[in-house]
């Protein structure tokens, strides 16, 4: 509306011309040739109906569109929302997890412990066993030295017995020896 009685731009010398606009002058010499042309008011009230039409079908488009543009704005910060307590809910189970599996860990060194000492106390036990199979095989050569001991006692004891017989038959011999001398 500020351009309203200026002339038309020019670009290079040449008028420019805005599509939809008549320039002064240009009416007059068309002449009533082109008053003739121009087409009836009733078809220029529908064109104007129709275009109106369009325009108000446009706003409702451009109203459906706002009102989704916002719902999708607010369906998108109630879903930053969301995110927001996953990521928080993720961290906790994280930070949960991560103490379940120090606490799974510690006992798994402690278990590495207790296996390292059970394995001690297996080849304690190992070695207690080797020496015991060699006390009792030490044991058993004992018993039969001890059986061969006792069976030369009871030789040497019936020996002995003997001796004292032999003993007294020596006497009465060594007597008669000196009663024939």
């Amino acid at each position: 509306m500020a351009a309203r009685g200026k002339a038309p731009p020019t670009f290079e010398g040449r008028s420019v011309q805005i599509p939809g606009m008549m320039r002064r002058g240009q009416l007059s010499g068309l002449g009533s040739h082109t008053m003739e042309s121009l087409p009836p008011p009733q078809m220029l009230e529908n064109k104007l109906a129709v275009q109106e039409a369009e325009i108000e079908q446009l706003l409702r488009d451009n109203h459906s569109l706002s009102s989704g543009h916002v719902a999708l704005r607010e369906a998108l910060v109630a879903t930053a929302q969301d995110v927001q307590k996953l990521k928080s809910h993720i961290r906790s189970i994280q930070t949960e997890s991560d103490i379940q599996i120090r606490i799974l860990l510690d006992k798994i060194a402690k278990g590495e412990v207790d296996i390292r000492a059970g394995d001690s106390v297996k080849k304690d036990l190992q070695q207690a066993y080797v020496e015991a199979q060699s006390l009792a095989a030490s044991r058993q050569e004992l018993s039969a030295q001890i059986q061969r001991a006792s069976q030369e006692l009871k030789k040497v004891n019936s020996d002995v017995k003997n001796i004292s017989d032999l003993q007294a038959e020596l006497d009465g011999l060594v007597q008669e020896h000196q009663r024939l001398r």
